[in-house]
């Protein structure tokens, strides 16, 4: 099982090679765009129905054959896992019903497991803001070249296929604002849980999931904010779910510290990412934020929402110094303005006790999640009693290119090495360990 994982994980550092790897050489003026192909994906499937139907958060609104540009090899075939476009329901920060996308993965092969076959709810790395770049159209077109959001390839398949080899079913959202109309609310705690958690609630409506089906949840990066703050919010959010335990792993846990260590640094148009999420979900915010950029901060801000984060992070090395009316960091403004502060310390993970098995990782490596976001979540999250909380720091056994976002990808290969051992024993009734461990 390990060894399946390991070849996966290779296969990550080569897929992400040919999307974050032009970064570094992007600095030189683009060529004019060649006009795109039309693209396969059905968009009218990501327009949701007026007015939403009623329903319970995780209610499947509408589903669709999704056919796979990427495959694997196995003996059952090219294709391993026969995929599902879903769009189902879920509530927002505010409180809100949305509608939100994202794809199923089931296996063909027969689960021989016990019980019915277990589903994995997997939460994407950041993929962009722009609707192109939502994880269920990656899917179906394998590489993107929109125009002028950039190119953008779904290397998260790699991931999710190898987990469908293990003979899991998969289940994996566009998060909100992903694909559908609106802002994908990058950063946003509560909607990024809420979607990956509600994910895991569509899976099991589906009629080739057993209802009685485990559950795990399982995400990196982006997907790790997701997951950790799924672990402190399913307990109350979601008691009916048959959870039997998260993986996290990259976690930005502090998002204020992440974009005061991402601020000049080659992935600093993320930043604009997340002002747009909390100025779509909070008008006051929104209002403040208006008043403290200034045109070329505005122009950036809207810039990076059609992008995928191939484009995002050739910008250089962005300084939001360059975006304010004050030439002040946004981080300098966040700890003087009582607005900004009170949205930006709403995403803080760390404030509540997860209440289901956990396991987080980080790479002592990362020059993009600073390992000292999971060694004070994890201490945090002690502190707050948590139940059963294994920590594991695993660093890359190659050291990789020195301040590139490989590093943070390393993490996730490592990462992903043990999580796929440790959802085994969770699926397999093993005991977790009880009280905090660290390893």
């Amino acid at each position: 099982m390990l060894r399946r994982a390991r070849t996966a994980c290779l296969a990550i550092v080569t897929a992400t090679a040919l999307t974050t790897g032009v970064a570094g050489v992007a600095q030189a003026a683009p060529a004019p765009a060649p006009t795109p192909a039309a693209s396969p994906v059905n968009d009218s499937f990501y327009t949701p129905p007026s007015p939403l139907p009623a329903g319970k958060p995780g209610d499947i609104i509408r589903s669709e054959n999704l056919p796979t540009a990427i495959t694997l090899p196995s003996p059952e075939g090219a294709v391993p896992a026969k995929a599902t476009r879903i769009m189902y329901l879920s509530i927002d920060a505010n409180g809100d019903p949305i509608a939100v996308t994202g794809y199923y993965l089931q296996p063909v092969s027969e689960w021989k497991g016990p019980g019915p076959r277990p589903v994995v709810a997997y939460a994407g790395g950041l993929h962009g803001q722009g609707d192109q770049c939502a994880a269920s159209k990656l899917l179906q077109e394998g590489v993107t070249f929109s125009f002028p959001g950039g190119p953008m390839a779904e290397i998260e398949q790699i991931v999710t296929l190898n987990l469908v080899k293990l003979g899991y079913g998969v289940v994996s959202s566009d998060y909100m604002g992903g694909g559908t109309p609106g802002t994908h609310t990058f950063g946003n705690r509560v909607d990024q849980a809420h979607a990956v958690i509600d994910a895991a609630r569509a899976a099991l409506h589906l009629p080739e999931v057993s209802p009685d089906a485990k559950v795990a949840l399982a995400g990196y990066s982006q997907g790790g904010g997701a997951t950790a703050a799924a672990a402190e919010l399913v307990g109350t959010y979601a008691p009916e779910l048959p959870l039997v335990g998260i993986y996290t792993g990259g976690v930005p846990a502090d998002l204020l510290r992440e974009m005061n260590y991402l601020d000049g640094n080659r992935l600093g148009g993320v930043i604009g990412y997340a002002l747009n999420g909390a100025s779509y979900r909070y008008p006051e915010f929104k209002e403040r934020v208006s008043t403290v950029l200034n045109d070329y901060g505005k122009q950036t801000m809207a810039q990076v929402s059609g992008e995928c984060i191939v484009l995002t992070s050739a910008r250089g090395k962005p300084s939001t110094r360059d975006w304010t009316v004050s030439h002040k960091s946004f981080g300098q403004l966040v700890t003087e303005d009582p607005i900004l502060s009170k949205y930006v310390h709403m995403q803080d993970i760390g404030n509540l006790k997860p209440t289901v098995p956990v396991l987080l990782t980080g790479n002592p490596d990362d020059p993009t999640v600073p390992i000292v976001q999971e060694r004070e979540l994890y201490s945090k999250w002690c502190a707050k009693g948590a139940t059963s909380l294994r920590y594991e720091e695993i660093p890359f056994p190659v050291r990789l290119i020195g301040g590139s976002t490989f590093g943070h990808v390393a993490g996730g290969i490592s990462g992903f090495q043990r999580a796929v051992s440790w959802l085994s024993d969770r699926f397999a009734g093993k005991p977790a360990v009880t009280g905090c461990s660290r390893g």
